[in-house]
């Protein structure tokens, strides 16, 4: 109810994503006039690697300096908000060209509403998760 359905996506030769957030950021709420849907801003993402593709197709994330390949099976998980709400700009991602193979991806967006008792709010801007792991196949930022 809170979340939206899984999207599915595939990257050929040359298939790439721009930079972007996942969650509408206070520019888009408040310069451009377009506030998060009636289930609240994506607080969070899960991606999964359905595929892997045979060169390139990382994922990064442009302004923490972190680069995950595609590893076939493994999942990243990020928090798109900071525990007071604001958006986390160091959610900035893109998907690098896949250079060989294709790239099969799956995304998971969860959104605030109904999730308050899920994840600790707090009142520091500051205060974030720890940096990406990789743990048992599954990445977490």
């Amino acid at each position: 109810e809170y979340a939206e359905l899984q999207q599915v996506n595939n990257y050929g030769m040359a298939g790439h994503y721009e930079p972007h957030y996942d969650m509408k950021t206070l520019h888009d709420i408040h310069v451009q006039n377009t506030p998060p849907s009636e289930i609240g801003n994506r607080v969070a993402t899960f991606l999964t690697y359905l595929g892997e593709p045979v060169g390139g197709g990382a994922t990064i994330f442009t302004e923490a300096g972190v680069r995950l390949s595609p590893i076939k099976n493994a999942a990243v998980f990020w928090y798109n908000l900071l525990p007071n709400g604001n958006p986390d700009l160091l959610t900035r991602h893109a998907g690098c060209p896949v250079l060989a193979g294709t790239k099969w991806v799956m995304n998971k967006w969860f959104h605030i509403n109904d999730q308050m008792f899920t994840r600790q709010c707090a009142l520091e801007e500051a205060r974030r998760e720890k940096p990406a792991k990789l743990y048992d196949g599954c990445y977490t930022i």
